[in-house]
């Protein structure tokens, strides 16, 4: 592809060569002649000085000079575009496996593509060129929006809806029972579920991420909500609108994330926690049952608290061997008053293990 018809397919603008040929990208440091590769920030500027590529994708005030740029106001989204135009997905050939078994009643769209040893359930609806590769589990009456991509090894329970454009990658399971149990005579008994998943549009759920139905309702996943591999989202969650969680994040049930928050990796969310609008959630952080992180808010640790707070409580820590030094020099001193004086000392402070 030439540096003139990328930027065009990008709707962007372009300065030197545009007829160089460009086939594939790369980062700065390893970009050759016929790579592109982006500069983010200023901080990047001497490497892309001193890189090969053959065409960068800089920022507006990135310096003119005798390279051929592309300019954009966001280079990585730029470059995550070329990315799909230089290395464009291959789609299976439209048709159902011999070795598929569906059901008779089952709603197939158009250009559908079904892979060896699928399964799918009756009344359920695939839209059109929705591309199901091998070995995934498809229940009753579920269904799936056009141009969705579901890969190997997915399992989708019964009545399971999902919109148009997901991706879901291997192993991810969908509508699986919500962990409810009901104390009864000593024992736990199953509290059945018997609600189900919804799932909005351009929805991406990752490698072994676990969505469990409702016990009564729906589990719900707004439009354009990016889940990372072994994510759990447990029963009756309701995820706003383009929320992003990354990996072996777990929400207990009931939790309630508004739109656009970021959730770290390995967080955990106790019982109908209210996450609001546009929060953040440092990676490794507790939410407590019940807790409300404010729209906005970048909050860390555990239990989750203010990243301000959190990080002057950090600095306490690291101040307390010190703290602890002062204060043994300080029962010294009093201990020799005392001493002067006839009375008693002061019960000692232990100093403890000396650290290794």
């Amino acid at each position: 592809m030439r540096v003139r018809e990328l930027a065009q397919r990008l709707g962007l603008n372009f300065e030197g060569d545009g007829e160089r040929n460009l086939s594939g990208a790369a980062e700065l440091e390893r970009a050759g002649t016929e790579d592109v590769a982006f500069v983010g920030s200023k901080k990047f500027w001497k490497l892309a000085e001193a890189s090969a590529a053959g065409c960068l994708i800089v920022t507006f005030d990135y310096p003119s000079g005798d390279r051929t740029m592309i300019r954009a106001a966001e280079p990585r989204a730029a470059f995550a575009g070329s990315l799909m135009l230089l290395y464009p997905a291959s789609s299976p050939q439209p048709g159902v496996a011999p070795s598929a078994a569906i059901e008779t009643d089952v709603s197939l769209g158009d250009q559908v593509s079904i892979a060896p040893h699928t399964t799918i359930g009756s009344a359920s609806t695939i839209g059109d060129r929705v591309q199901i590769l091998a070995g995934c589990s498809i229940g009753r009456n579920v269904k799936i929006g056009k141009d969705s991509v579901i890969h190997p090894r997915v399992t989708i329970y019964d009545g399971v809806e999902i919109g148009e454009r997901a991706i879901i990658h291997s192993g991810a399971v969908i509508g699986a029972d919500g962990f409810g149990f009901v104390p009864m005579n000593g024992e736990w008994k199953k509290f059945p579920q018997v609600g189900g998943v919804k799932i909005g549009n351009d929805v991406e759920i990752g490698a072994n991420t676990c969505i469990d139905r409702a016990a009564l309702g729906v589990t719900f996943i707004g439009n354009g909500v990016k889940l990372d591999n072994m994510v759990h989202i447990a029963h009756n969650c309701q995820i706003g609108d383009h929320v992003v969680i990354a990996a072996q994040t777990g929400l207990s049930g009931g939790v309630i994330v508004e739109h656009h928050a970021i959730i770290g990796g390995q967080v955990g969310i106790g019982d109908k926690a209210r996450i609001e609008s546009g929060a953040v959630l440092g990676s490794g952080c507790g939410v407590l049952t019940s807790k409300i992180v404010r729209a906005g808010q970048p909050v860390w640790g555990t239990p989750a608290r203010p990243l301000r707070e959190y990080l002057e409580q950090l600095a306490l820590v690291a101040r307390l061997p010190e703290t602890k030094n002062q204060l043994l020099q300080i029962q010294d001193a009093l201990n020799a008053l005392a001493e002067r004086a006839g009375l008693p000392p002061s019960t000692p402070i232990e100093p403890g293990p000396e650290p290794d």
